[in-house]
């Protein structure tokens, strides 16, 4: 009989974890997203992962296993391990010095992370986009440079045609998603979209875990009206509702809904808004405070502007299954030899 330590199978072990329902403060204190939330026990800069830089790894395996896992999402302990495998990955690559020569920083670009291999995962390019974020509204007049490019609302049109339209399609699309040098995963699924990244302060100020964001028919973006914008003071919980710089989270009961909170949009859909409203807005605000001070280069408004949605698959094992077509068209021959002899 096999004696197992507790060592082995620690608390973290096996945990299975739940769905939660939060209420999310955009970082500029004007919305408010309703939605389940499932956390890891660490996100990758945990001393458990020691993964500080190793947001590319880290989607290529948490995409492959979604890719090998179609139907379901990752629980507690397994997203807990695809953290801790992912950075180990990211820090195997980190030893090649041909590597770290092209990457001083060790942020390795995607096209490298694959071509390494450390999951059989490919890129589709016929089913990937690249496009820009651009401002609505009379903001919109200092980014006319982007005429013509694709913008990340025909993106997404795109990506809920192919999702919702194609015959046969009943698996859900799996995106690698590339932004403002972070990456996460996109889940896009018949009756909910996910947001899968591996680093908590993308959620909210002072996060220190993974999580997966979940939108469907139950979710709910909520513009909010001024008086109801965090003042920057504390709850009685001690989190701060207020910091405008800052995403902030709020539970369910400290949240106040009244008739004047707009309802933006509501169910899978909102998964647009938030990334627009909650992830880029900020970002484009200062994008732009930066173009009126004559800070930006053209190639670096590009950079900062760029968004990219890499529609993944599993690789097939081409020398396996060539081998096996092999062994199968030369089966007759084999039974006629031995019927011969």
């Amino acid at each position: 009989m096999v004696q197992l330590s507790i060592s082995e199978f620690g608390d973290d072990n096996f945990a299975v974890g739940s769905w939660e329902n939060k209420e999310i403060i955009s970082r500029d204190g004007h919305l408010k997203l309703h939605a389940q939330v499932f956390f890891a026990s660490i996100d990758q800069r945990n001393e458990r992962a020691a993964g500080k830089s190793a947001f590319t790894a880290l989607v290529a395996v948490i995409a492959n296993w979604l890719q090998s896992n179609r139907d379901e999402m990752p629980i507690k302990y397994e997203f807990d391990n695809l953290i801790r495998e992912g950075s180990l990955e990211w820090r195997n690559l980190c030893e090649n010095e041909d590597y770290i020569r092209q990457f001083p920083d060790k942020h390795f670009d995607l096209d490298t992370v694959l071509q390494a291999k450390i999951r059989p995962l490919s890129m589709v390019p016929e089913k990937s986009f690249v496009g820009f974020f651009h401002p609505e509204g009379p903001e919109g007049k200092d980014f006319d440079f982007l005429q013509g490019a694709m913008s990340f609302d025909s993106i997404w049109e795109e990506i809920i045609r192919y999702g919702s339209n194609s015959p046969g399609n009943v698996d859900p699309s799996i995106y690698i998603v590339s932004w403002n040098d972070h990456f996460f995963v996109l889940k896009v699924d018949h009756d909910a979209y996910y947001i899968i990244d591996t680093l908590g302060e993308r959620l909210y100020e002072g996060c220190n875990q993974a999580y997966v964001l979940k939108f469907d028919k139950d979710t709910t973006i909520q513009r909010l009206p001024k008086e109801m914008k965090p003042s920057g003071e504390k709850s009685a919980s001690g989190k701060v509702q207020g910091n405008s710089s800052k995403t902030q989270i709020v539970s369910q009961n400290e949240s106040q809904t009244t008739e004047e909170e707009e309802i933006v949009c509501r169910g899978k859909e909102s998964c647009k808004e938030y990334i627009k409203s909650f992830l880029a807005a900020v970002p484009l605000r200062e994008l732009q405070a930066d173009i009126k001070k004559g800070l930006m280069a053209s190639t670096r408004l590009h950079h900062r502007l760029q968004i990219e949605f890499h529609y993944t698959n599993l690789l097939q094992p081409v020398v396996e299954f060539s081998a096996n077509k092999e062994a199968t068209a030369n089966a007759p021959a084999m039974e006629i030899a031995l019927a011969v002899t």
